[in-house]
């Protein structure tokens, strides 16, 4: 049967006084096609107060009281936002990062082109400079033997070079996300590899190269990871390993198909397909990880699992993880101990819209936005869905303040995955990045649709709105990309933070921030010993001239994507900082204060503190 795709006009109509408002929308096609039938849902787009009843605005009379003119209503011209200072420029041609995911999109359209590829930011030779791996993808009937996996290394100066081969990772597959982490404590950091059917982790040797370590997985040999995160989750200075999976998919799955005539082929969506349980592998300390899903408690609930983000969001010092899903509630697992997790994001108020309803999450980002010491959560949507920011409240849990902070009008024409919280300006307030792009190419039907889409990049304003600064970001932003993966670090050790964004049909950007600073910035890496050797998660509470900002050490994040793990610290015009205090995950905090402002700094746990220089 010809699967059924319907969209219908909208239109809402509202008098003010003698003005006519009329808003006119196209609800966007069906949100993922079902095969064998596509169920179609139409819902109203509201704007302010949604579609209402017409009625005269401002009016304070009751029905009883005769009207004898219109209300009269002073209408003032809205007060531009002050012009933003961040603009970057995309150096991939002239760096030597000439990296294209392979099979995307295929006349196939198999339902593993959708997600491409995400990128790690990994400094695996040591040498302080961070180098880019990249995953690669295939295609089933036109595998490539050369399409493998890319790791760039830096030789300085935003200049890289791919080492795959020399490095032992340069192999093929469906490769989709990756994760970093020095989960042996040596020093070095290795690595974790999401694919369709076929993950990897690779133990890096300390000389330049990487040898792959076996894990235990499931009996389900169609298991589809997407998203994976290091982090110490029982506090016993090891890293554990945590893996998101998608949906239940075969590539012999029939395909999907628009209801036009002819109908256009599309890859098909996770509505109606069975989600798969995550997998969390606990770290034995001996070279080797035992899968704890079940016991841990992981098993209990199969999301549709895309992002994931991991921190102590309840303030019990144990590190929690966020799991962002695809047309099903979004995954809040609260960190009881002893490696064992409740599943309570609808009780916490972070499953679903603000409307009630599950979104299509992709993309995480976490961070203080508000200034509260708190991490609140952004996450990404589909197409006429507005990107959700939670805030959390603390005890109370989570509370979405999209619509509040001026987000939905931004965000509901595009359609989000890769994204990060980040003081692009060092102005001490956290902005956003979204990378945006389709799923499907429609194009040729000649509908108001967009295959490729801006990026967005949104500026906090005191924590009070979030201003679009996109249009004055620089060249790349005014260009459309099917993005995918965004990861965020200081590329070229200039104090500031930079991206490296991913794509499907053109190559990835890398862009240099070079934003109008507000002030100094203070690079700090943080080195446990007695904690794990790179405390990924932990919070870190900074107080400048007075101020508290709370930062924290990435774990996850962002669209299959790995941040840079060091600490970028907005300090103003201060020369040093009042007091900076250290979450080390399964120990007690350590607080050091006035600590002077040098470009990079490393905090040795029980240690010195060692001022580096590129």
């Amino acid at each position: 049967m010809e699967n059924v795709y319907d969209r219908a006009p909208l239109r809402c109509i509202n008098d003010l006084s003698n003005t006519r408002l009329e808003m006119r929308f196209t609800v966007m096609w069906n949100r993922w096609v079902q095969p064998p039938v596509i169920n179609a849902t139409i819902a109203c787009l509201a704007l302010i107060g949604g579609c209402r009843p017409e009625q005269n605005a401002g009016s304070a009379l009751s029905p009883s009281q005769p009207v004898t003119s219109a209300p009269k209503i002073t209408l003032t011209a809205p007060v531009a936002p002050p012009a933003s200072p961040i603009r970057f420029e995309n150096v991939a041609a002239a760096s030597g990062v000439d990296f294209m995911y392979y099979g995307n999109p295929s006349p196939e359209h198999f339902m593993t082109e959708q997600n491409g590829g995400g990128c790690g930011l990994i400094d695996y030779d040591a040498d302080g400079r961070l180098d880019l791996f990249l995953p690669n993808g295939s295609n089933y009937d036109r595998p490539s033997k050369t399409a493998t996996h890319a790791l760039y290394r830096s030789t300085g100066l935003l200049r890289y070079a791919n080492n795959a081969q020399a490095a032992r990772v340069a192999v093929t597959g469906y490769g989709m996300g990756c994760a970093v982490g020095d989960y042996d404590n040596d020093g070095f950091d290795d690595l974790f590899l999401t694919g369709y059917q076929s993950n990897h982790l690779w133990h890096n040797q300390g000389d330049g190269t990487f040898v792959e370590v076996v894990l235990e997985t499931s009996a389900d040999q169609r298991l589809w990871a997407t998203s994976a995160a290091f982090a110490d989750l029982n506090g016993d200075a090891a890293l554990d390993l945590y893996v998101v999976n998608y949906v239940d998919y075969a590539p012999t799955d029939p395909p999907c198909f628009t209801q036009q005539t002819p109908p256009v082929k599309i890859s098909c969506g996770p509505i109606g397909r069975t989600g798969q349980a995550d997998l969390l592998y606990q770290n034995l300390a001996n070279g080797g990880f035992e899968n704890v899903s079940q016991p841990a408690g992981i098993t209990a609930v199969a999301g549709k699992g895309l992002g994931v983000s991991i921190a102590d969001f309840d303030g019990d010092d144990r590190l929690d993880l966020y799991v962002a899903c695809d047309t099903t509630e979004n995954l809040l697992w609260q960190n009881l101990g002893d490696l064992r997790f409740e599943e309570n994001a609808l009780s916490r108020g972070a499953a679903v819209g603000a409307d009630g309803r599950a979104r299509s999450g992709m993309g995480i980002a976490c961070g203080d936005y508000n200034g509260d010491s708190r991490f609140d959560l952004f996450v990404t949507n589909f197409q006429n869905e507005p990107n959700d920011l939670y805030e959390n409240l603390g005890p109370a849990g989570f509370l979405a303040r999209n619509a509040d902070l001026g987000l939905d009008a931004i965000t509901r024409p595009g359609l989000g995955f890769g994204t990060v919280f980040a003081d692009f300006d060092l102005d001490q307030q956290p902005d956003l990045f979204v990378t945006n792009g389709h799923v499907w190419d429609l194009t040729s039907l000649g509908l108001s649709y967009e295959f490729a889409m801006r990026p967005f990049l949104l500026r906090n304003d005191q924590g009070q709105k979030f201003q679009d600064g996109t249009s004055a970001a620089g060249d790349y932003f005014q260009q459309k990309w099917i993005g995918r993966g965004a990861a965020v670090g200081d590329l070229d050790n200039d104090g500031d933070a930079d991206l490296v964004v991913t794509h499907l049909v053109e190559p990835t950007a890398v862009l240099r921030n070079d934003s109008e600073r507000s002030g100094r910035s203070l690079v700090l890496k943080l080195v446990g010993t007695r904690s794990a050797r790179q405390p990924l998660g932990a919070r870190v509470d900074v107080v400048i001239a007075g101020q508290r900002l709370t930062l924290r050490c990435p774990a996850g994040d962002s669209f299959q994507s790995a941040h840079d793990v060091r600490l970028i610290v907005p300090v103003g015009a201060a020369d040093h900082v009042d007091s900076v205090t250290v979450h080390w995950p399964g120990r007690e905090p350590e607080t050091r204060g006035s600590i002077a402002v040098a470009s990079q700094l490393i905090w040795i746990e029980d240690g010195p503190l060692v001022p580096i220089s590129d």
